[in-house]
């Protein structure tokens, strides 16, 4: 039962960005995935991507199932949307994550508290210090 809670929300969410993320992308590979604005923001849409970026306060947004994105640098901002995906960082300020099974690992974060901001919505989303 739970398999099938986790599977209908990752479905509504893809219908849901998928047209929103589609709309703004300025290239697109066959693979669903890109970097864009002079490496101030990564976008990654798909199933299964493993990739390594570099980034200097920019904004990251990962859509689809199963990704493993690992970005050195830091992030104003990670937004995941989907499924079992992975985001592993040196540093971010805010974590927005929705759909069920996703992690973002961290080293540091820019704010007062040593965390980043936070906001989870679906089931067993996590972020973990490293």
């Amino acid at each position: 039962m739970k398999n099938i809670k986790t599977a209908g929300i990752f479905i509504l969410l893809l219908m849901g960005t998928g047209t929103a993320f589609s709309q703004s992308r300025k290239t697109e590979s066959a693979n669903g995935v890109e970097q864009s604005d002079n490496n101030k923001s990564v976008k990654v849409e798909g199933v299964g991507h493993k990739l390594n970026y570099t980034l200097n306060g920019g904004i990251v947004e990962v859509n689809g199932a199963d990704n493993k994105v690992m970005i050195k640098g830091s992030a104003k901002q990670i937004s995941i949307s989907g499924t079992g995906n992975k985001v592993y960082i040196d540093k971010v300020d805010k974590v927005i994550l929705e759909g069920g099974d996703n992690t973002v690992f961290y080293k540091t974060a820019g704010t007062k508290t040593g965390k980043p901001d936070t906001s989870a919505t679906g089931v067993e989303n996590k972020v973990i210090k490293q």
